[in-house]
């Protein structure tokens, strides 16, 4: 029985001896003046014990003779030495050399000692399991890509130990008749080990090349053994797809990198249910704050909380300031009204307030607006206090209905955002807070028109927006303009012509994704539109139609057939119409749904408050079972007191039984899939987020 530790030999031989004197130890201790001594036996007993290695196996390149490094053979037989010096302690030596390669200098090279260090391990897993026997790898010594291709290895075949030698940058070298470092070298370096890799059972059969056993072996280059272990891990992906996806009750699939996982932990990752405890609720959501997400159903009009509505209102400090100067009756109200705050009183209707108070003082509508919410400032809590009332507490805040959730949002929006400095500022918040919720790729809908009372163009409002984005460039975002069913019908057509003249605009080319029809569904329904939206479906625009949030399914079905929606806001009527939840399925048409404003708008049983088991059952169990393609948003998240990892709970919250780790990543994966975006972007999107997951899961965070 043998132990072997295989590295790969680079330009400095020394690290070689480094790495053997980490292993073998018993007779001289090659670390014995190592200041931290204790912490390498440490590590040596957790991981080696006195499985000390008889064997070195070396990988090497056919390095000639230079004026920076000596030749290979020069390299080995200073190694030989050392060992015969410091008492033999590694047996026997073998080295394989790829024949003709000086240095690995393109691809060819590269893949080539690749080819060959997959061969080395495998070989020597196979003669292990023969004969008995541990496995030592190194990634020590040589390039980088010689390390990485020594750690691929690994991860194929496994090993017993993983070694590494961390320097401090100082270069060690001694000669080969020193059997340990003094005190001085040997502080500039320290080894340790990684711990070892499980073998990856697909290469279980892999059938391995043999090669002769002799000591030097110089082998000619290949890449059939790397195109062997490629092929198969690519085939793994798509057996561990197909497997779990055939056996797992649904035909949905999720996240690639999850079928990378052992069947254990794909178990667990499926029967791991949340929003059923109300005990666990803030474990909960730190996991969920930890998932890459989307959100492509976010209002700019209600994305305010009271902290930045305070914020936003600032923005008018020195136009408040000039205003009192002139205007003393303006003057008198908003100092008054900032001493007595706590005294004010909620009124029925903040526009009709607002306007009321504006013709009575003279002053434009929205520095009364923003007057009144300075007048909070450090007191966010009153400002909650004043406008929701009773309603901050969740369980009153259910079923209140359209009309009085959106009263709610008449602090901002337009009452606010009718100047630039404003617009940006709400822009800068909003994704300020999709980074702090890991939110990865984020679609803003907005009424131009809405922010134009003011002077402002809407070609000015969408400009301000899309220079916003521009400088989140890690932020994947875009833009959805609003073509709303309130008021007349004549605004769509402007909203259309909007988009026509600013084609050119570099900016709103790269930002602007589609449009979408919202607004009071009882107002003006989807077949009333369909004239309007013509041109919108001649230029093949993307199109995502608020349908069956408050409205029988029959709006759903006019959002679908008769204006080509490709998504569909909230779509909770759905299930009353089992033929066109089949089209929806056939399709791929997706469906955004928002939790917490479906909860506070309509009314739906939640897991947490007991008061709500006489509701109605939300639809996202049956559309989840129906294998249709939702997705989870957040609407207006100031409006609804929320964001995008309250949202993932939330819907978990509004499940009977709750939804698994499973189904909250099906969630997310499916927001990815069904996002406006350009087809090659939204590909490389998918890939970081999986490569995101894939670091959360080797973190055991996930």
């Amino acid at each position: 029985m043998a132990n072997i530790i295989i590295s790969t030999l680079g330009a400095t031989w020394e690290i070689i001896a480094e790495t053997v004197g980490f292993v073998n130890y018993s007779g001289r201790d090659f670390y014995q003046n190592h200041p931290d001594l204790k912490s390498i036996q440490k590590s040596r007993e957790n991981n080696f014990g006195l499985d000390e290695s008889d064997e070195l196996w070396l990988i090497a390149t056919d390095k000639q003779h230079s004026d920076r490094f000596n030749s290979t053979d020069e390299d080995l037989e200073k190694i030989k030495q050392w060992n015969r010096l410091s008492g033999g302690i590694i047996k026997n030596i073998r080295i394989w050399i790829l024949s003709g390669v000086d240095d690995i200098v393109d691809v060819v090279d590269a893949e080539a000692f690749h080819d060959l260090t997959l061969r080395v391990v495998a070989y020597a897993k196979h003669k292990l399991k023969e004969e008995g026997g541990k496995m030592f790898l190194s990634l020590a010594c040589g390039r980088k890509t010689m390390s990485a291709d020594i750690q691929d290895a690994a991860y194929c075949f496994g090993c017993d130990a993983m070694i590494h030698i961390i320097s401090n940058g100082k270069p060690v070298s001694f000669g080969a008749d020193v059997s340990c470092l003094d005190k001085e070298k040997v502080s500039n370096i320290f080894p340790l080990c990684l711990g070892n890799y499980k073998a990856n059972n697909i290469f279980s059969d892999c059938p391995v090349p043999p090669f002769q056993d002799v000591e030097y072996l110089k082998v000619e280059r290949s890449r059939a053994f790397l195109k062997e272990v490629r092929e198969r891990q690519d085939e793994s992906q798509f057996f561990y797809t197909s497997y779990y996806l055939m056996g797992n009750q649904n035909g949905r699939s999720n996240f690639r990198v999850l079928y990378t996982l052992d069947p254990e932990h794909i178990s667990r990752i499926q029967n791991m249910r949340l929003g059923v405890d109300i005990g666990k609720r803030d474990e909960e959501l730190e996991l969920l704050r930890r998932l890459p997400k989307t959100d492509l159903h976010c209002h700019l009009g209600g994305v305010l909380d009271a902290k930045g509505l305070i914020d936003v209102a600032s923005c008018y400090a020195d136009d408040i300031e000039n205003e009192k100067y002139k205007n003393e009756c303006f003057r008198e109200w908003a100092d008054g009204l900032k001493k007595n705050i706590r005294k004010f009183e909620r009124p029925v209707s903040w526009k009709t307030w607002r306007e009321e108070v504006s013709s009575r003082l003279n002053v434009n509508p929205c520095l009364v607006n923003a007057s009144f919410l300075m007048a909070f400032d450090g007191q966010e809590d009153l400002l909650d206090a004043i406008n929701f009332g009773a309603l901050l507490d969740e369980r009153e805040y259910c079923g209140v209905g359209i009309t009085q959730y959106e009263a709610l949002g008449d602090l901002q929006g337009s009452a606010l955002l009718q100047a630039e400095k404003s617009i940006r500022r709400t822009v800068q918040i909003l994704l300020e807070k999709a980074e702090r919720e890991n939110i990865v790729y984020l679609e803003i809908r907005c009424s131009p028109f809405n922010y134009v009372y003011d002077g402002l163009s809407g070609q000015q409002v969408i400009r301000f927006i899309c220079e916003e984005l521009e400088k989140k460039p890690n932020l994947h975002t875009s833009l959805l303009l609003i073509a709303s069913r309130h008021g007349k019908l004549e605004k769509i057509k402007h909203s259309i012509e909007l988009m026509k003249k600013m084609e050119s605009d570099v900016l709103f080319k790269k930002y602007f994704r589609g449009f979408d029809l919202a607004g009071d569904e009882s107002v003006c329904t989807p077949a009333e539109m369909r004239g309007e939206f013509e041109s919108i479906l001649k230029d093949c625009r993307n199109i995502t139609i608020h349908a069956g949030e408050d409205a029988p399914v029959k709006n759903i079905w006019e959002a679908v057939y008769l204006l080509n929606a490709e998504r569909v806001g909230h779509g909770l009527t759905l299930r009353d119409n089992p033929d066109l939840l089949n089209k929806f399925l056939e399709r791929r048409i997706g469906i955004e749904m928002c939790p917490s404003s479906n909860f506070q708008i309509k009314g739906y049983r939640d897991n947490y408050l007991p008061n709500s088991k006489n509701r109605d059952i939300y639809p996202l169990r049956m559309y989840l079972d129906k294998e249709l393609m939702v997705c989870i948003n957040t609407d207006d998240p100031g409006i609804s007191r929320t964001n995008m990892t309250n949202e993932l709970l939330r819907a978990a919250r509004l499940t009977e039984n709750g939804l698994t780790l499973w189904e909250i990543l099906q969630l997310i994966y499916n927001g990815l899939q069904l996002a406006f975006y350009p087809y090659s972007k939204k590909k490389e999107m998918i890939h970081d987020v999986e490569m995101k997951l894939g670091q959360l899961i080797k973190d055991g965070k996930l």
